[in-house]
């Protein structure tokens, strides 16, 4: 079952990278740093000497949900950060990754509507992250409020039903409508599929614990829905005041008057020529060529300032 399992996910990833590239135009690099960071745990597990020592500490002490809610605030905060990496075997790794990289492409195309191209990919990764905090934390409250005592959550499945709704909702909220299948009989509309799934599994007799995690997760992504304009504006801020913090490490701005080369150009003449940046438009950048004192346009990433 997990090679079963491991193979379908694969297979899921390399669908939506081909039909992100050809129906949005970009390759969801940031939809697969996601999964290396929420997976990295089973992986440097097996590494030998500190790094697999290490991994193996966090996946044990990453209690994000501890019931009776011991340690403070900053203690219960920072277990909810490391149990969204954190997973109980490969099988979860299976079983949520071709999944979640479907909804992280998704995701990754409204975040770079709000941060741009250049930053998409680590603001997608800080998204993903900061939703699963959010609803391994919420899972902890609403465990408490629940009396499941010392019931320990981790993993990616709260990740995954917040980011399943977050996508619904907004999709609803735009305007398309559709619906879900479950099993070829029972068919419910698409913004209120995660919310049937919780419903399905709970008829199945599935762990309280992990319906706490999956309703926790349609609520957190419900109310992320809510107040998309707001959490994508906070996204916006949130990289622009990073960008200015590591604007060092970053390399040199594009400006005008910058003098670049040219590199990575669709048209590879153009590659290696020097010219003088007099235009600056967003992502787009207009060059005056030194050889032939022609204006070009071309993306800032085509562009090396020296």
């Amino acid at each position: 079952m997990f090679y079963y399992l491991a193979w379908r996910s694969l297979e899921a990833i390399a669908r939506c990278w081909r039909a992100t590239r050809d129906a949005f135009g970009f390759e969801p690099v940031g939809a697969a740093a996601t999964l290396g960071v929420v997976f990295v745990e089973r992986v440097a597990r097996r590494a030998p000497g500190a790094i697999g020592d290490a991994a193996r500490v966090v996946s044990s002490a990453a209690m994000c949900a501890r019931g009776r809610g011991r340690g403070g605030a900053a203690e219960r905060l920072r277990d909810a950060a490391l149990a969204t990496c954190s997973h109980e075997s490969d099988f979860a790794v299976a079983c949520f990754a071709g999944s979640m990289f479907a909804k992280m492409a998704e995701t990754e195309r409204r975040v770079r509507e709000a941060v741009g191209t250049r930053a998409s990919a680590p603001a997608t990764v800080a998204f993903a992250l900061a939703l699963g905090m959010a609803t391994n934390a919420a899972a902890a409250a609403s465990a408490r409020a629940l009396g499941y005592g010392d019931a320990c959550w981790r993993g990616a499945g709260g990740l995954v039903f917040a980011l399943k709704t977050y996508r619904a909702r907004v999709d609803y909220a735009r305007g398309y409508r559709g619906r879900v299948s479950f099993f070829g009989f029972i068919d419910v509309p698409a913004e209120t599929a995660s919310v049937a799934e919780i419903v399905i599994l709970a008829l199945m007799d599935s762990s309280p614990t992990a319906l706490n995690l999956y309703g926790a997760g349609a609520a957190v992504g419900f109310m992320v829905a809510s107040f998309e304009r707001e959490t994508m504006r906070g996204l916006a801020c949130a990289t622009r005041g990073v960008k200015k913090l590591l604007g060092v490490a970053l390399g040199p701005s594009v400006r005008v008057g910058s003098r670049v080369v040219l590199a990575r150009m669709r048209n590879a003449s153009l590659n290696g020529n020097w010219g003088i940046v007099v235009e600056t438009r967003g992502d787009q950048v207009t060059v005056s060529l030194d050889v032939d004192g022609r204006n070009i346009t071309a993306l800032r990433d085509n562009l090396i300032v020296v």
